[in-house]
């Protein structure tokens, strides 16, 4: 199964804050061989051709790169990860030394042994070591290593339209804070208005992605354990049949949901930032996608916290991790965390390279906004904030429902095994609940339970 389009769109927006860097980072690692040997890796992700401007912008930070490390070349290629293709890559000999994955990858590859113990050189890096810590939980193997560097985290939010919930007669400012409240909001905004109140996800795999997503605000998660021994537990946790019968009380009995219940992630924010729908569950940091993609007017944006239920486990989150592939040398290993450091962190220790960024993204007409999930302490962030202030064009109102609340959310990872199997094994059961008012959730959550379950223990 190929990566999810959330995931790849994850990995392409985090790819951006790499871009436009000019200087060393201050948490340069050591010398990557140890010796006066020349290293060269391959990295990823460089942006196709038509993409001109973050395509230089990638190859100048690469040409930098080398010039500060002259026992380091770097040649950037602009192969990105695929589920279906990695394995071919490596045993031909073609992946690239340091590639982009989503989250819901990396315990699979560290089962596999497919990508190289890092643990030492993170450790010998200032900033990547300040990495937080719930965030490196994520690529921290059984053995207790590290075995990748997290570089973008994103957590989900409940994202409105501001001008729908105006239109609707609702407070842009005040959004909802408890499902109760979401349901009452969908209702007016379909009486009120020509959208649909709140509508979720339903097919490739982001079905399973939202549904995920209310089952830990519900009150539990949807995986237990790591490796071969980690099963799917959504049949029997209780908090998944909630969400789902949410669903089915907004759909079949508010008539909330609109018409449309087949809905992949680009019909989602389409229909957002078009004004067609006035709530959706996505990541909190998807306000580039719709104002720079897909035409929204960044005033209309809004994001707040999605609403916790009494025992609820957090809020799902994910984001992008860099790897070095196991076929990497020791010097290719330090000379690829090296690039990491220097590609997507130099800008929150470097002044200039900060507020080189931040104006280049305004100027090219792109979201810049405060921080939303930091990935970094808050003594290395607290002066990039600063730094970046300037240059911010998004409206503090419209974020601040989210920005004020989640750090007192628990960020809880994605299910580590089979993930993406997982989320797409839920798919048919959230467009069952959806198109027939009668589903046996139960029974539905249990076959979905058992095929997913099967695929684990089948290795």
């Amino acid at each position: 199964m190929t990566t999810t389009p959330r995931a790849a769109a994850a990995i392409a927006a985090a790819l951006t804050t790499g871009l436009l860097l000019t200087a060393c980072s201050a948490g340069d690692s050591a010398d990557p061989a140890g010796s006066d040997e020349h290293v060269t890796i391959t990295v990823g992700g460089l942006p196709p051709t038509e993409n001109e401007a973050s395509r230089d912008a990638m190859l100048e930070q690469v040409e930098a790169f080398n010039e500060a490390h002259p026992d380091i070349t770097v040649e950037a290629v602009e192969t990105k990860f695929d589920v279906e293709t990695f394995n071919a890559l490596l045993a031909g000999g073609t992946a690239p030394t340091v590639l982009a994955i989503p989250f819901t990858e990396i315990q699979t590859l560290i089962e596999r042994e497919q990508v190289a113990d890092v643990t030492d050189h993170v450790a010998a890096s200032e900033v990547l070591s300040s990495i937080n810590e719930s965030v490196m939980d994520q690529v921290t193997g059984p053995d207790g290593n590290v075995y990748g560097v997290p570089y973008s985290a994103y957590s989900m939010g409940l994202v409105y339209n501001r001008a729908v919930f105006a239109d609707a007669g609702l407070d842009p400012d005040q959004p909802p804070a408890t499902w109760d409240e979401v349901r009452s909001a969908a209702a007016q905004i379909t009486a009120n208005t020509d959208a649909a109140g709140f509508v979720p996800m339903t097919m490739t795999s982001t079905g399973g992605w939202v549904l995920t997503t209310l089952s830990y605000a519900f009150g539990d998660v949807v995986q237990e354990g790591t490796g071969t021994d980690a099963r799917a537990t959504f049949a029997d946790n209780g908090a998944t049949a909630e969400a789902l019968e949410f669903y089915r009380t907004l759909r079949w009995e508010d008539d909330s949901m609109g018409a449309n219940f087949l809905v992949s992630l680009d019909d989602s924010r389409n229909a957002l930032a078009s004004g067609q729908v006035g709530m959706i569950v996505d990541g909190a940091d998807i306000i580039n996608d719709v104002v720079a993609n897909r035409g929204m007017d960044v005033d209309d944006y809004g994001v707040t916290v999605l609403p916790q239920q009494p025992g609820a486990v957090g809020n799902l989150g994910g984001g992008a991790i860099s790897i070095v592939t196991a076929t990497a040398s020791e010097g290719e290993t330090a000379a690829g965390v090296q690039w990491m450091d220097w590609y997507y962190f130099s800008q929150y220790t470097d002044q200039e390279q900060a507020e080189s960024w931040a104006s280049a993204r305004a100027e090219d007409g792109l979201s810049v906004s405060p921080p939303l999930m930091p990935i970094l302490s808050e003594e290395v962030m607290a002066p990039y904030g600063e730094w970046i202030a300037p240059y911010v064009n998004v409206p503090a109102e419209n974020v601040a429902p989210y920005v004020d609340n989640v750090p007192q959310i628990t960020l809880v990872p994605e299910p580590p095994v089979k993930g993406q199997d997982l989320y797409a094994a839920l798919d048919p059961v959230v467009q069952s609940v959806l198109t027939e008012e009668d589903a046996d959730i139960a029974a539905l959550l249990e076959q979905a339970q058992t095929q997913i379950n099967d695929l684990i223990a089948a290795g």
